[in-house]
């Protein structure tokens, strides 16, 4: 498994102790930090005497950044399957034991030569570790069964810490291009085209939200809405993480050749001709979001997105 580290030191301890308590236990843990400035890679080396070999750290040479400190971990691996850890959280024991299930299920059926992923809810938790009587995939609003790469290309239903990774699906994956928006959507953009992703039930991971997360568990209500707001005021012509995620499904086109969206070519229509394209999609090709809300927010900004 792979483990990218930044500014972690405080709670990267547990989370390492989490891991190696599994009952299955990952042959192997790689470890990134990308450049900490907290006390994190003096407790790497602490970490290191402990776990002795079981924890290979690579080379600190430079930030490089989430999505590719993540790349450069996932390239420095030959293992038949790897796991993706975040610094700040904990293991349930059975994590690995379960997703190494599904995924050798899956397997069984498709081939190893089939992309596979496969991912789980998360059990909330504050930075204590004192639950919060709610899961990551019902306070998004998220349906974890929408992977089809029309359904992808929008909205991401996988969190990467999560996910458990064939060698199919990482051999197609790699390398992770810079531009992606996350390292985990991109490899569920590919597992969706290429191969399948499945779903464990039950959480696997305790997901702290303690106000420093890259991304956490921010919910719908009017924070954030009035977000994305913002952020649409201050760079209009961006079109915000719509745009950005546009721009990832042409990427992945120009990579493999197999479009997944019918929305990136309207982005260089004007807005009028934009507007009687988009009503005139095929059913099926028509982009749908997680919620009425979500879905009508898009429409109004495809419509009013600058080109």
């Amino acid at each position: 498994m792979v483990l990218p580290t930044y500014n972690g030191a405080a709670y990267l301890e547990a989370q390492l102790a989490s891991i190696h308590a599994q009952t299955l236990q990952p042959n192997r843990v790689i470890l990134r930090d990308d450049g900490s400035s907290d006390g994190t890679a003096a407790l790497i080396a602490h970490l290191q005497e402990r776990y002795g070999a079981w924890l290979q750290v690579l080379s600190a040479d430079g930030n490089l950044g989430c999505t590719a400190n993540v790349n450069r971990l996932l390239e420095a691996t030959n293992a038949p399957y790897v796991a993706l850890a975040d610094q700040d959280d904990l293991w349930l024991p059975q994590k690995l034991e379960q997703a190494l299930a599904l995924m050798q299920q899956l397997e069984a059926l498709n081939g190893a030569d089939t992309p596979l992923l496969v991912h789980s809810d998360l059990e909330l938790v504050d930075g204590q570790a004192q639950r919060l009587g709610s899961r990551y995939l019902q306070r998004q609003r998220l349906d974890p069964h929408r992977t089809d790469p029309v359904d992808l290309a929008l909205t991401n239903v996988v969190t990467g810490c999560t996910a458990l990774l064939n060698r199919a699906l990482l051999q197609k994956a790699l390398p992770i291009p810079a531009e992606a928006l996350m390292h985990d959507w991109w490899l569920a953009l590919v597992a969706s085209a290429f191969g399948q992703i499945a779903l464990v039930e039950e959480p696997g991971v305790l997901y702290r939200q303690h106000g420093s997360n890259v991304l956490g568990a921010q919910g719908l209500g009017l924070a954030y809405w009035r977000q994305r707001l913002q952020a649409l005021q201050a760079d209009p012509a961006a079109g915000g993480h719509t745009r950005a995620a546009l721009q990832q499904a042409a990427l992945f086109e120009q990579r493999y050749g197999l479009p997944i969206s019918a929305l990136p070519p309207l982005l260089h229509l004007r807005r009028r001709r934009r507007w009687w394209a988009l009503l005139r999609l095929p059913v099926e090709q028509r982009p749908w979001k997680h919620g009425p809300l979500r879905t009508l927010g898009l429409y109004g900004l495809l419509a009013w997105m600058p080109r």
